[in-house]
């Protein structure tokens, strides 16, 4: 078993093989965290949120769901989901981002940097745009078709568990945004825990 605290604002990326589970806990409580990997063995095979959505037929995607390349193909299971309510919606946040909303990119943490660097890092090529699974990211559609996002749901020690159904290579940034109701108005660190499935206490 290995663990890992990943900061507030930064980014860390971690080679999985299949049958492993990884575990993102939110140990402070309403803290988002990016949620991206590529198949270790072709690195144009990647997580897909469209391709998930696409699949489940649904934007709610929990316990016992299954996360997709954009092949089509099993990537990750969820196995326990403590929370229940993640995006599959919203982008990366980038330095665009925050320049567009709030006026303040220049130099600004963002996830799109930190997913890219730490996967660069292992050799994986830039990717141009990253859609992620938002983990414990709070949205919702209203009746008039408007996004909303509100503060996580997550608890102090809630947590998503996810079991590989192929080699990975999985990058996990903690949320960049401090100026809204993203992550309750304050950027905190997360925990993830890799480890054999044999081996997990469950």
């Amino acid at each position: 078993m290995k663990e890992y605290i990943i900061e507030k604002q930064t980014g860390r990326a971690f080679e999985v093989q299949k049958g492993e589970t990884i575990s993102v806990i939110d140990i402070e409580g309403k803290q988002v965290a990016d949620f991206f990997a590529v198949n270790a063995n072709n690195y144009n095979e990647f997580f897909s949120a469209g391709v998930t959505v696409d699949c489940k037929e649904s934007l709610l995607i929990t316990k016992n769901d299954t996360l997709y390349t954009n092949l089509y193909r099993p990537m990750f299971t969820i196995i326990q989901d403590d929370v229940g309510v993640h995006d599959m919606m919203f982008p990366c946040c980038r330095p665009e981002t925050y320049e567009y909303f709030f006026n303040n990119g220049k130099g600004h943490s963002n996830c799109f940097d930190n997913i890219n660097q730490n996967l660069q890092e292992l050799g994986v090529p830039y990717f141009n745009t990253l859609q992620p699974m938002n983990i414990f990211m709070n949205t919702s559609v209203t009746s008039e078709k408007k996004i909303m996002i509100e503060p996580p749901l997550s608890k102090p020690g809630d947590r998503i568990i996810l079991k590989a159904e192929m080699d990975a290579i999985v990058c996990i940034s903690a949320c960049s945004v401090s100026e809204g109701p993203c992550n309750n108005w304050e950027c905190k660190p997360v925990k993830v825990i890799l480890e054999s499935s044999v081996n997990r206490d469950t």
